[in-house]
């Protein structure tokens, strides 16, 4: 701790600097430090006269006088969040105490206060610093305003009546406080004053001024009395006040903080829409409208055409398929039909998540059941015991099999003297659920049979389904059928069967019983037939004939056969040849691929014929493999309905929008076009069903039904067009929906259609992808544990989000976060309403919701294990311990509810900036009436190009002129905000690769969502109302639309340019003035971070002004970070290659350079097992000897091997230690130890001393941030660590030629010359650091004090100091061992005899007290920097090339073949034994060639160096020896 007259004395030095500021912060230190001292000498004096309670209070005294200046800014942000609660109900307690006094003549006020203000003391709730009180103020009025502003909010939203607010309030508030908020906006009175924006704005006001008013403690300062200005908003001082006096006062006071809020308010919900006006206006005014849009088309089109330009050059093309195929998320397939697809999918997941919904409120209420009842709470799983839960699912399962029956009846419970039955009411819309999918099921049969029966057509399967369907409608049950392993796992199924194991045994036992009861033969054909045509007068009878035993065994036989689909089989050896078939089948092909199937699948099987028996063959199920988990079957058929539904509007719809008729097919492809979809039918609407299928089939073969069919179809494949459907045999698929491809069974398309419809075949279930499965497993149960049950990572996850709706003018004052909160948090309830409902699909079939790449990818690395036995056994493991951790679902469930939460917010605001545009312009989609005709039509086709709108609208929502601005919003979200479905395939397998880094889809979708912002900006800033559009709605009309969207354009680009780069730059600054750091000090503390933070935008949250500075990191929080560091880092380069005279030429290969290497690294990075798997193992097994990358040790050197073992095994392991958990117990060392927060609680310092606080841990855990404490009066001495083995190195190096027995004169002359060099660089870089500690204002006496504990020697020290060379000599030492081993008989005699020991010691003392040079310093941190990176790009090159070959069968093309890269400048050789430095990072490593490793190849050792560290120093150092 520094005394007084330190401080003093530092505070003089900086004021005679000119830092006033500086001087000014030390000068308050030093007078608390003055204080401290002497109450501190007061307190010890009273201690020792036993008064233990008054010294008790001087100590607190002194600690909170010192406390600013000691603690972390961080520990008292975490203070005034902890003491914000507390200050609410002080001013809502105090405020109700004033009115009593006032009022009654009551004495409360003052005790009141004091009250809270000894808890606040005994509890530590007082903020001490400016950031605490700022964050006390900030939090105490979210606390209390955010849900007035959101009950404000849904009241103005249903003031106006917009169509999604009235869906949504359908749906119905189920809590009181939103239902008062949608009456008062029902009311008269609510639409009077929230339905415009200006009775909104000036209703929040008055609600703010009222809040204020009431939870403003006494004592709270106005703005008036700091700043000289409304003096009639100055408080008065109460402390010597009492009774009436001091009642009325402070209600005043509170009057005029309320008043100041609601005045601040005001001029925030004013300056806002000012600011986003402002942002506009660029796109909007008439004149610079027409002037930026054109500006922006002119850059569109300088882009295309180079772009056009480029792709003549030879093999551009292909690396463009190639890279388009790889790296787009549609890869190289048909954009729109992509789209559409991928909404296919969206819809059925949306299905899920309902079903899924449906069900967890099915076991709540369950849950709630057996709390009533309360049976055996002790052996209960949440609630219930393991013979009732099983008894509950039983009943669940066989209450949705027979909806009508009363199994469910018994869970009711008696409330007010009624029962309340939620468990049936639960299941009872489980069942609901299933029937309306059944519903739209059989329209879309019926549908399909109408259009056949018109057509004279017949479809056998369809006549039958519709059937099934009917009569289980008519008995009142679902169609939820009974699920068996036989149809949903058939693989694992017949690999299991065994027909002569128990299970059949017993099978074949009870239906054999089963049979008995129908001893007697049916009537044959003829007899039935007989007695049917018998006249009723003379009936015809026949004697009933009894079956055999013999019979009634080979109908059992031959049944059960067939129920197993052994189809044919009369006796076991047939029954398992066919077994042998089946199994063979599976195999097939089976070690290379797995076939491909169809993107959009139709569960043709959901039809398969109920076996009533069933319901009386128990064994026979058992032997089928019955699913009879609720839950899943459920689940499971919920989603084969939905999904099928979706995908017959898909193929109904892609063959009526992108498909035309054979006749009008070949007419194009006679003109040279080849159409992307040809139908194969002749008639508009005409449907392809199996009938016709097989007509076709045989015109093909010579038939004479359609004699045009086979030309065309040899026209058609010649011309590489694709048949849908066709089978081995070339015959059409069938079935219930006529195909495997709906409608477009037997459609001719284009390759790439083809592989949009269809998935590809995936890698083979052999060794190699077992492994690779097991990795990714591995991999991805590490990445779960360190990002989703982490606090700080939730935090970012917002922030993140925050940040790109923000980056994309999505975030503004009518945001709708309380309708967006009602969809993603909506109870089951609330989906009983259609309207609330439909909302809900339509959003989910977007595809914007549950898209987190977290979760995501989660999912998907499960998903591909499970293909494997091994790695899915690995993955139910991992999946077991995610179940037992506590809180694991609930992070789960915030991490991926938040991310659509954002999303959902931000596909209203996209839409909601097209709705205000077009109305602007007059036209309102929702109100079709007044739309002129035609209308829809010409604007889609306007939008689509244009490029704001990929297409029309979706297939899988409902045609309406809504449907294209929803879709288009849709669209624009998943371009700009990172999607999981839209990262391309490349990237999705280096996501599976264990060695490579950790969710590179971030980067990825960084960069994807960047340029697309960008892009998207550009488009609307160039819109133009095209001709057929601007003839439908006038001029005037088409004007102001082109400026409403232009100004959409200006607002998104600037809104991106503010987030991504102005926002961070500005509170960069605004830190640097808040703390009183200078630019100087800034640049200072940039250089001694850790290289990591290299380009990040750094802040200040304190500056003690005396080397102790703490940062953090805004990138870590800011999603655009990833793209704007690269950038900020190559400008960074560029200035200082700059600054160090290199030529433009090199300023920019530098610039450049830094920057592909930065955007290189994500991908090449390590993964956090694979980083942690090569920490511990062995040197001589590609790992790093029980070292980390940061260099901390695992164990050590000469450690036993079992403790080695233990210690690596357990930083293994550490990395499934959940997020949380680490919080509580870390690994370090190879050893598990307390804490950030344990120690906090604890008191335990650190390894290094460093204190820990729980204030600081939490406001970590709340802002997201982790403070960056840079304390070099303490930390310096690790710089001199660094600094004495590298000077140990340099002069072994030295030692080593000169003992070697062949050395010449020349030779060890050139390496003490080499060792002088290395020695001058490393001292420079020393005094570099030096330098950058003095700029920090840490004075010599510390920095001599860190570097003498490092080791360094007073002479030495003095030296480096004072910026001067200090060389080592030929030791003593040295010259005898030397001669020792000169004069050993064992030695071969040496070259030379005398060596001159002398003259190595004159070179030495000739370059002594030369002037190091601190830019040899700067220099060697930057080459250092960018061969760290090169090495990570290598390492991933070098792991792709290793594992790639397992995950993709379709070989990578090398980088350089992809683009053609620069030759980078050459390195300059000088005469003399040291040549010039080849300063910049490119001309070091070469022309590109060979592979992606050669991008970071280095020359060979040369005079220059043989790394870029040593060839960093030979500019200056040339220049010493030249005397300059």
């Amino acid at each position: 701790m520094p005394t007084f007259d330190e401080l003093k004395t530092r505070a003089l030095a900086l004021e005679q600097a000119g830092d006033m500021e500086g001087a000014q912060r030390l000068a308050a230190e030093a007078k608390a430090q003055r204080s401290y001292d002497a109450i501190k000498v007061e307190a010890l004096a009273l201690e020792q006269a036993g008064d233990m309670d008054r010294a008790q209070e001087l100590a607190t005294e002194a600690k909170a006088i010192i406390a600013p200046y000691r603690e972390s800014t961080f520990t008292d942000i975490g203070r005034g969040l902890k003491a914000a609660p507390v200050t609410v109900a002080q001013g809502i307690t105090e405020f109700a105490a004033a009115g009593l006094d006032a009022s009654l003549g009551t004495q409360y006020s003052r005790p009141v206060t004091e009250a809270f203000e000894a808890f606040k003391k005994e509890h530590d709730l007082d903020p001490k610093t400016a950031a605490g009180e700022i964050t006390e103020e900030l939090l105490g009025f979210g606390l209390g305003f955010i849900p007035i502003a959101g009950w404000l909010g849904r009241a103005s939203a249903v003031a106006k009546g917009s169509a999604k607010t009235k869906a949504l309030v359908g749906g119905g508030a189920k809590s009181k406080f939103f239902k008062s908020a949608e009456a008062f906006g029902k009311s008269g009175t609510g639409k009077a004053l929230l339905k415009s924006r200006t009775g909104l704005i000036g209703t929040t006001a008055l609600s703010v001024a009222g809040f204020e008013t009431i939870v403003t403690p006494d004592g709270r300062p106005t703005m008036s009395d700091a700043f000289d200005v409304m003096p009639f908003l100055q408080t008065e001082d109460t402390s010597k006040m009492d009774g009436f006096e001091l009642a009325t006062t402070r209600l005043k006071n509170k009057a005029k903080r309320g008043f100041e809020g609601g005045l601040a308010s005001l001029t925030f919900d004013v300056g806002l829409p000012v600011a986003g006006a402002a942002a506009r206006s660029l796109g909007t005014v008439p004149g610079v409208s027409g002037v930026t849009s054109t500006l922006a088309r002119t850059s569109s089109g300088i882009f295309n055409a180079v772009g056009r330009q480029i792709a003549k050059v030879p093999g551009v093309g292909a690396s463009k398929k190639f890279l388009t195929d790889q790296l787009s998320s549609t890869g190289d397939k048909y954009g729109p039909l992509a789209e559409e697809i991928l909404d296919v999918e969206a819809v059925g997941s949306q299905a899920q998540r309902t079903a899924l919904r449906f069900f967890s409120d099915y076991e709540d209420a369950t849950n709630q059941f057996f709390k009533y009842v309360d049976i055996e709470k002790p052996r209960l799983l949440r609630g219930r015991g393991a013979k009732d839960k099983k008894q509950l699912e039983k009943d669940l399962y066989d209450f949705l099999i027979d909806p009508s029956s009363d199994i469910l009846d018994g869970y009711g419970k008696v409330k007010g003297g009624k029962t309340v039955n939620k468990v049936k009411d639960a299941a009872t819309r489980m069942a609901r659920l299933d029937f309306e999918f059944q519903d739209q099921i059989f329209k879309e049969l019926e549908f399909r049979k109408k259009l056949l029966d018109t057509s004279g057509q017949k479809n056998v399967a369809l006549n039958k389904a519709i059937k099934e369907i009917k009569e289980h409608q008519e008995s009142g049950k679902g169609y939820l059928r009974r699920r068996f392993n036989q149809y949903d796992n058939r693989e694992q199924f017949f690999k299991a069967l065994d027909l002569e194991g128990p299970a059949f045994k017993a099978a074949y036992t009870e239906l054999r019983t089963a049979l008995e009861g129908q001893p007697f033969k049916p009537l044959t054909k003829l007899q039935k037939l007989q007695v049917d045509s018998a006249p009723a007068s003379k009936p015809i009878t026949f004697p009933a004939e009894r079956y055999t035993p013999q019979e009634l065994d080979q109908i059992a036989t031959e049944k059960l056969y067939n129920y197993l689909d052994l189809e044919g089989a009369r006796s076991l050896p047939e029954a398992k040849k066919i077994l042998t078939e089946i199994q063979k089948s599976f195999k097939t092909g089976r070690t290379k691929v797995i076939n491909e199937s169809r993107a959009v699948g139709l569960k043709d099987d959901m039809f398969i014929t109920r076996i009533e028996a069933l319901d009386d063959l128990p064994a026979l199920r058992a032997l089928k493999g019955e699913i009879i988990d609720p839950k899943k079957v459920f689940l499971n058929t919920i989603s084969d309905m939905s999904g099928t539904l979706a995908g017959l509007k898909f193929y109904r719809g892609a063959a009526s929008d992108f498909g035309i008729d054979l006749s009008e097919g070949l007419d194009e492809v006679a003109k040279g076009e080849l159409p992307l979809i040809i139908r194969s039918t002749q008639g508009e609407g005409s449907l392809p069903t199996a009938d016709v299928a097989r007509e076709r089939a045989a015109t093909q073969l010579g038939g004479s039904i359609d004699p045009t069919v086979v030309p065309a179809d040899d026209t058609l494949k010649g011309m590489g067009y694709i048949r849908l459907g066709e089978d081995e045999t070339g015959e059409l698929t069938t079935g219930v929906f006529g195909g495997r491809f709906g409608d477009l069974t037997g459609a001719y398309v284009r390759p790439e259609i083809k592989e949009a419809l269809t998935t590809p075949a995936r890698m083979g279930l052999d060794g190699m992808g077992q492994a690779v499965a097991i990795g990714a497993t591995l991999k991805g149960a590490a990445q779960r544990m360190a990002i989703v049950p982490n606090p700080i990572s939730q935090v970012r996850n917002i922030y993140g989000n925050l940040m790109y709706l923000a980056g994309n003018a999505n975030l503004s004052r009518d945001s709708d976060f309380v309708d967006t909160f009602r969809l993603i948090a909506a109870n089951v309830s609330h989906m009983d309403d259609a309207g609330f409902a439909r909302l809900s699909n339509e959003l989910g079939a977007l595809g914007v919701t549950d898209t987190s790449l977290v979760t995501s990818a989660l999912r998907d690395f499960k998903d591909f294990a499970d293909k494997f036995n091994v790695s899915g056994g690995v993955s139910n493991v991992f999946e077991g311990v995610n179940k037992a951790i506590p809180f694991m679902k609930q992070f789960e469930k915030l991490y991926s509810e938040s991310d659509s939460f954002f999303k959902i917010m931000a596909v209203f605001a996209e839409q909601g900036k097209m709705t205000n545009a077009l109305g602007k312009a007059g036209f309102d989609l929702h109100n079709i009436d007044t739309l002129p005709q035609g209308f829809t039509t010409a604007l889609a086709k306007n939008l689509k190009d244009s490029g704001l709108a990929k297409r029309v609208g979706s297939l899988s929502l409902d045609a309406s002129p809504g449907n294209l601005l929803l879709t288009m919003a849709g669209d624009t979200v998943k371009d700009t905000m990172p999607v999981y479905s839209r990262i391309g395939k490349l990237v999705r397998r280096l996501d599976t690769i264990p060695v490579i880094g950790n969710f590179t889809s971030f980067a990825s979708e960084n960069i994807r969502n960047s340029y697309n912002t960008l892009h998207r900006g550009l488009k609307e800033l160039s819109f133009t109302v095209d001709p057929k559009l601007r003839k439908l709605i006038g001029a005037k009309k088409a004007g102001i639309l082109e400026r409403q969207i232009r100004g959409m354009g200006s607002q998104r680009l600037m809104s991106y340019l503010a987030v991504s780069a102005a926002t961070p730059a500005a509170v960069t600054k605004a830190s640097m003035l808040a703390t009183g750091t200078s630019q100087e000090e800034m640049d200072a503390a940039e250089s001694q971070v850790a290289e990591f933070y290299q380009g990040h935008a750094l802040g200040v949250i304190s500056n003690d002004k005396r080397g102790n500075i703490q940062l953090f990191d805004q990138s870590f929080v800011n999603p655009y970070g990833f793209v704007r560091d690269p950038i900020i880092n190559a400008m960074r380069m560029y200035q200082k290659k700059g600054g160090l005279n290199a030529s433009e030429a090199e300023q920019i290969a530098t610039g450049a350079w830094a920057g592909i290497l930065g955007y290189l690294e994500p991908f090449g990075s390590e993964s956090i097992i694979f980083e942690r798997a090569r920490d511990v193992l062995p040197a001589a097994w590609l790992g790093r000897g029980g070292e980390t990358q940061t260099g901390s040790k695992v164990y050590q050197d000469g450690e036993s091997l079992g403790s080695k073992v233990a210690q690596g095994v357990t930083h293994m392991l550490s990395a499934y230690i959940p997020g949380y958990g680490r919080m509580f117990y870390e690994e370090r060392g190879g050893e598990i130890q307390e804490g950030r927060l344990t120690r906090g609680i604890t008191g335990l310092t650190g390894t290094r001393g460093q204190t820990y606080t729980v204030n600081e841990e939490l406001a970590r855990a709340v802002t997201g941030f982790t403070p960056i404490t840079l304390n070099l009066r303490q930390d310096f001495q690790f710089k001199g660590g660094e600094y004495l083995p590298l000077r140990s190195s340099a002069k072994g190096v030295a030692t080593r030629v000169i003992k070697k027995a062949d050395s010449t004169i020349e030779d060890m002359n050139v390496a003490w010359d080499t060792y002088l060099d290395n020695l001058y660089r490393e001292q420079s870089k020393l005094y570099y650091n030096v330098l950058q500690a003095r700029k920090l204002n840490v004075d010599d006496q510390s920095l001599r004090s860190q570097l003498k504990s490092a080791g360094l020697g007073a002479a030495e020290i003095t030296a480096i100091l004072e910026g001067r060379f200090w060389p080592g000599l030929a030791s003593k030492e040295l010259i005898v061992e030397t001669k020792r081993e000169m004069r050993s008989e064992d030695r071969a005699p040496r070259v030379i005899q005398d060596i001159p020991w002398s003259s190595f010691n004159e070179k030495s003392n000739n370059v002594r007290n030369q002037p190091l040079s601190p830019e040899v310093g700067a220099q060697e941190r930057a080459a250092r920097l960018e061969a760290k990176k090169a090495k990570i790009a290598a390492d991933a090159n070098a792991a792709m090339n290793n594992v790639g070959a397992a995950q993709n069968p379709v070989p990578i093309q090398p980088v350089q073949q992809l683009v053609q890269q620069p030759s980078a400048p050459q390195p300059q050789m000088f005469l003399g034994s040291i040549g010039n430095v080849a300063s910049d990072v490119a001309g070091s490593i070469g022309n590109v060639g060979g592979n992606v490793a050669d991008l970071y190849k280095t020359y060979a050792p040369t005079v220059l160096g043989g790394d870029l560290a040593s060839q960093a120093a030979n500019e200056e150092i040339l220049r010493r020896q030249q005397g300059q």
